[in-house]
C-alpha cells in the first residue's frame, strides 16, 4: 500500500497569485514562484460542497380504478464548492531563502492581497491542490514554557484545481 509520508507535505505560497500548472514540492523553480511556508508542522486542504434540499412531489396519473397518488420526494442539489488550506508550525523570526517567513504570511494576511495557495507533497507521483484566494486569518500563540506557534487560513475564490 503506498502512502503519503506526512513530513513531505506543505503548504505552498505565491504572493503575486500567479496560475499554477506544475507540482511546486517536485519542481524547482516552478512558475509561479510557489514556496513553502517556513517552519510548518502541519498543512491541510478542505473541500466542501454546500447542498441545499429539493422537496417535491411525484404524482401518477389516476386509473379507471384508482385516485391519482402524490408520493412525497425529497432530493439534495449541490451548490458552491467553498476550499479552505489552512498551515500550522513553529513560529520563528528566522528567514531562510525560499521559504514564506512569518512575516511575509502576516503581510499577505493584513495586505488582503490575491495569493496562490497550494498543498502539496514531495513524495513522487504526487498530485498538488490548490488555487487563489485570500489568507483570512493569522495566528501566533503561546504558552508558558512552551513554544510559540502560528496558524494561518486560506480561502480560495474559485474551484480548486489538483495538478498531478
Amino acid at each position: 500500500m503506498a502512502t503519503i509520508n506526512a513530513n513531505t507535505v506543505a503548504l505552498y505560497i505565491d504572493q503575486a497569485a500567479g496560475n499554477f500548472s506544475t507540482n511546486p514540492a517536485e519542481t524547482s523553480g516552478a512558475s509561479p514562484a510557489l514556496v513553502p511556508v517556513m517552519y510548518s508542522t502541519s498543512a491541510s486542504i478542505s473541500v466542501s460542497n454546500a447542498t441545499y434540499e429539493v422537496n417535491y412531489k411525484a404524482t401518477t396519473a389516476a386509473t379507471s380504478g384508482s385516485a391519482p397518488s402524490l408520493a412525497p420526494t425529497r432530493g439534495y442539489g449541490v451548490g458552491t464548492t467553498s476550499t479552505t488550506l489552512n498551515v500550522e508550525g513553529v513560529a520563528s523570526w528566522d528567514l531562510i531563502s525560499n521559504c514564506l517567513d512569518l512575516k511575509k504570511l502576516f503581510d499577505e494576511a493584513i495586505g488582503k492581497e490575491l495569493v496562490t495557495a497550494v498543498w502539496a507533497s514531495t513524495d513522487s507521483n504526487g498530485t498538488a491542490y490548490g488555487g487563489k484566494g485570500f489568507i483570512t486569518s493569522f495566528e501566533i500563540s503561546s504558552g508558558v514554557d512552551d513554544f510559540a506557534t502560528f496558524s494561518a487560513t486560506v480561502e480560495l475564490t474559485q474551484d480548486p484545481i489538483a495538478v498531478a
